[in-house]
């Protein structure tokens, strides 16, 4: 830590950081549209000026090193007279189309110019006019809109290692554009978008669907890999319309990618909502009630799957279990990944495609035997019930009976029809919990979406067995107390 002095008071900062991001952590914003903690520093954006004692002319924040006794202005006359001078031009050309653009309301140019900007423009002539382009297969980019940052070309060369994008032809002409002739494959074409500060770059599969201010958003964690990626959810009318990254520079997270980022049909069709008895929709009692008889008289369980529960549903699951008193075994590692450390596929997304692995591995939600053991015995029959928590029951159990199959699941899959019983639970949206990543962080989410009446989670349906076969064994004591 450093002792640094802005605008004549005196703050320790970080001198490993950035001065702008230094300056932040003490509570003084310097505007910018270039920088970004993760990417090299270019100084393109000129917003960034600030007055450094001793040195006459201005200087970019974002190229000056922290140092000890560094004295800097941030809010003189002359440093606001260069960022109008700033963001004159680079409004010059921008079209005045906010209220038809998706970056409207989470806008960096909106930001800088209200809080920056002069409120009018000098120049009065004709705007140019670039036709928008398709540069991506979900990515569109509006030239006209673009303030020339290099944020894009400098996240895909030094996060993604791809060289799509350059900045081509100079000054009044200058234009980001692709430097091959095939579109955007990547997984990171959401974070371009993210990481545009004006609304040159967007997806396609988000464009117009929404008012950001519409949303209602919550802290919660991607789902997408075994990452953990911290997202906030944003929910309009019940329904999950996109993620956004939730940045934490303590654990180096800034970014989304678009596997995580767009997996929300799920969350808003073909959910399961009814109970489901031999792949007929049944009640709730029905199946509840069979289940636990079944239970009270079983032998040995399975419970398979587990990985996209929450810590907490995990852990109520095998206390339920245990008071049950039953024999069970449980296993949430039904893929080859689970079994090894994580791979990575690119910089963020990785082989397990589950969030919630090593949250169960410290559950003990495993078994000494292994998937692969587990299947055999239950195609020996060895199982009077197997419980399948939000898996792909006919793969991972391939040529066990489905008569002692039981699928908890969000949604109305091809196992629901084939299995005995199926139970409809809550996704993770519906409630709050933690997942444990990788790298064994315990992460929070919060609830973002309300859960039809009387939808259960995993946890809360073990317990309602639990109370159901507890209420069964204690009738027969009643009924001897009863006849004494």
């Amino acid at each position: 830590m450093v002792k640094i002095k802005i605008d004549g008071i005196e703050y320790e900062v970080d001198e490993k950081k950035n001065l702008i991001s230094a300056a932040k952590d003490a509570g003084v914003d310097i505007p910018f549209f270039c920088y970004h903690p993760k990417l090299s520093v270019v100084g393109m954006c000129r917003m960034c000026l600030i007055e450094i004692e001793g040195i006459p002319r201005l200087q970019v924040a974002c190229n000056t090193k922290v140092t000890e006794g560094l004295s800097i202005v941030t809010k003189s006359d002359r440093v606001k007279e260069a960022r109008e001078g700033t963001m004159e031009f680079l409004l010059a050309n921008h079209p005045l189309d906010c209220p038809v653009c998706d970056k409207a309301g989470e806008c960096q140019l909106q930001d800088n110019s209200f809080n920056a900007g002069k409120g009018n423009s000098r120049f009065t002539l004709e705007k140019r006019n670039i036709p928008q382009e398709e540069i991506g297969s979900n990515l569109i980019i509006n030239h006209n809109r673009c303030i020339v940052c290099y944020r894009c070309v400098r996240f895909e060369e030094e996060m993604v290692g791809e060289s799509n994008l350059g900045l081509f032809e100079r000054g009044y002409h200058s234009i980001i554009g692709l430097a091959k002739d095939e579109q955007i494959q990547h997984n990171y074409q959401g974070a371009l978008a993210d990481i545009c500060p004006v609304g040159a770059l967007l997806n396609n599969k988000t464009l117009f669907k929404s008012r950001v201010w519409w949303y209602k958003s919550e802290e919660s964690v991607c789902t997408g890999c075994s990452t953990g990626c911290k997202t906030f959810t944003n929910v309009r009318d019940n329904k999950m319309f996109r993620y956004m990254p939730r940045i934490d520079e303590e654990k180096d997270q800034y970014f989304l990618c678009d596997k995580g980022r767009f997996s929300v049909d799920w969350l808003n069709s073909n959910r399961l909502f009814s109970f489901y008895k031999d792949g007929e929709a049944n009640i709730s009692s029905t199946v509840l009630g069979e289940i636990s008889e079944k239970l009270a008289s079983a032998k040995k369980i399975a419970v398979i799957g587990g990985a996209h529960e929450s810590d907490q549903n995990l852990k109520s699951i095998r206390e339920s279990l245990s008071k049950i008193g039953v024999s069970f075994v449980t296993e949430a590692r039904v893929s080859p990944e689970q079994y090894k450390e994580p791979e990575q596929i690119d910089f963020l997304y990785t082989t397990d495609k589950r969030p919630n692995t090593k949250g169960a591995l410290d559950a003990g939600f495993i078994s000494s035997e292994g998937i692969d053991s587990i299947r055999s015995a239950a195609i020996k029959g060895e199982f009077d019930l197997i419980f399948v928590l939000k898996e792909n029951a006919s793969e991972i159990l391939a040529g066990v009976p489905t008569g002692s199959m039981v699928i908890l699941d969000t949604n109305l899959t091809e196992d629901v029809s084939k299995s005995k019983y199926s139970i409809p639970i809550k996704a993770y949206s519906e409630q709050s919990g933690s997942f444990t990543n990788k790298k064994g962080w315990s992460q929070n989410f919060k609830k973002s979406m309300e859960a039809p009446k009387g939808l259960s989670s995993s946890g809360e349906i073990f317990e309602l067995l639990e109370k159901k076969i507890l209420e069964l064994r204690s009738k027969p004591r009643e009924a001897a107390v009863g006849n004494h």
